[in-house]
């Protein structure tokens, strides 16, 4: 704690200029909070999943509401971000990860069902502190024209912990239980919430009321790219909370196959992320033309993804639509950080705009898969992610028009 209080005093009077401090926080955010995300990913929802009886509505309402009140509390806790400073935050975003764990940690998986509402508390707490800051940051952290190797730096950095996390994390659930894995992940956020502390502050305010917050999200303006945003949370929420089940199911529960084939999957993947980002930066319109041809390409793969019934399936299926994500998640994240960074001292506004847009399509699809659920096996939900894959190319033909 001492070590906290002292880097946030280091750190008060330093103000970043533009294009600095984004390997303070690749360190904080990608390395280290990384490192635990990876270890934590697919399992936790499986684990809520087992512990409150395998019924995926309880699953979906409980992220649904997650990002529902996310997105409804996002504009007033701005405030609260303005006094304490963007960089800041996320130093308290990463002490309330750290409760998060010990929640999950001290918490009996008998009893689970009964303190899901602090979880889900204490998971909104996180969002709200923790993502509009690291958005403006990276922001301006990142220059255009280098921000798509950042942000393939980024993915790949992302990917590589997902080689590793999942196949690490099975074998701790395969030799011990989900203490162990919850006791690793709390030294880890406690050493991210540490390095949170010195990313240096940005200069940035939160100035609109909701009022103007909504106003904008349906401006004609920005209506395309927020569709998009919000198709691209649709299809996210798919990834994170349904293809986890999905493959529990098809692994019959076997922790350890399930992290293997997870493992070798990504690992595929990683040095195509570095020719895309690459690639992209080259010109402006190759983040459109590559989102283009990427998104129709993905949202294939989750067409492919409705049809897997083995193991071998799982891992080609799951390579394939790996590489083209990245088609499609690299063009996508860099055309929407441009737009951000276009706004110059609006940066932190629009992030929020795009936070909500985003959390909206994900509540939206995870009440309809919710709901779908109960009468057809989870896998025809993937559908609704294909068409919300589709759906990116509206921010494709927004930006072709500009």
């Amino acid at each position: 704690m001492d070590g906290i209080i002292k880097a946030l005093r280091f750190t008060r009077g330093r103000k970043a200029k533009k294009g600095e401090g984004f390997v303070q926080l690749f360190i904080s955010k990608r390395l280290i909070h990384g490192s635990a995300t990876a270890l934590l990913g697919i399992f936790v929802p499986i684990y809520i999943y087992t512990t409150t009886g395998e019924k995926f509505w309880i699953l979906g309402l409980f992220y649904a509401s997650v990002f529902f009140f996310y997105a409804v509390l996002l504009v007033p806790s701005m405030f609260i971000t303005n006094r304490i400073g963007f960089s800041r935050s996320l130093v308290l975003a990463g002490a309330i990860s750290v409760a998060q764990m010990l929640v999950w940690y001290f918490v009996p998986e008998s009893a689970v069902l009964n303190w899901l509402w602090l979880l889900l508390v204490l998971m909104i707490l996180f969002r709200l502190f923790h993502w509009v800051p690291y958005h403006v940051d990276f922001t301006l952290f990142t220059r255009e024209g280098e921000r798509g190797k950042s942000l393939s730096l980024t993915f790949a950095t992302i990917a590589f912990m997902g080689v590793v996390g999942p196949i690490a994390s099975g074998f701790i659930l395969e030799q011990t239980n989900y203490n162990v894995l919850f006791a690793i992940s709390i030294v880890l956020f406690v050493a991210a919430t540490i390095s949170y502390a010195f990313v240096p502050e940005t200069k940035t305010k939160f100035t609109w009321t909701f009022k103007q917050t909504i106003k904008k999200i349906f401006s004609p303006e920005l209506r395309g790219h927020n569709l998009g945003t919000f198709a691209s949370g649709a299809e996210t929420a798919v990834t994170l909370i349904v293809w986890p089940i999905f493959l529990y199911e098809i692994f019959n529960g076997d922790f350890l196959d399930i992290g293997i084939v997870s493992t070798f999957t990504v690992a595929f993947t990683i040095a195509i992320q570095f020719f895309v980002g690459k690639h992209i930066d080259k010109t402006k319109g190759n983040s459109i033309k590559t989102l283009k041809i990427g998104s129709t390409l993905y949202a294939i793969g989750w067409i492919l993804k409705m049809f897997v019934f083995s193991i071998t399936q799982v891992f080609f299926v799951g390579l394939y639509h790996n590489i083209t994500k990245i088609f499609t998640q690299t063009p996508f994240a860099t055309i929407l950080y441009d737009l951000s960074g276009d706004q110059g001292k609006y940066v932190d506004e629009y992030t929020v705009v795009r936070e909500i847009s985003n959390n909206a399509g994900r509540v939206v699809s995870l009440l309809i898969v919710s709901a779908v659920a109960f009468v057809l096996p989870i896998n025809f939900t993937f559908i609704l992610a294909a068409f919300a894959s589709i759906a990116l190319n509206m921010v494709y033909q927004i930006s072709a028009k500009n």
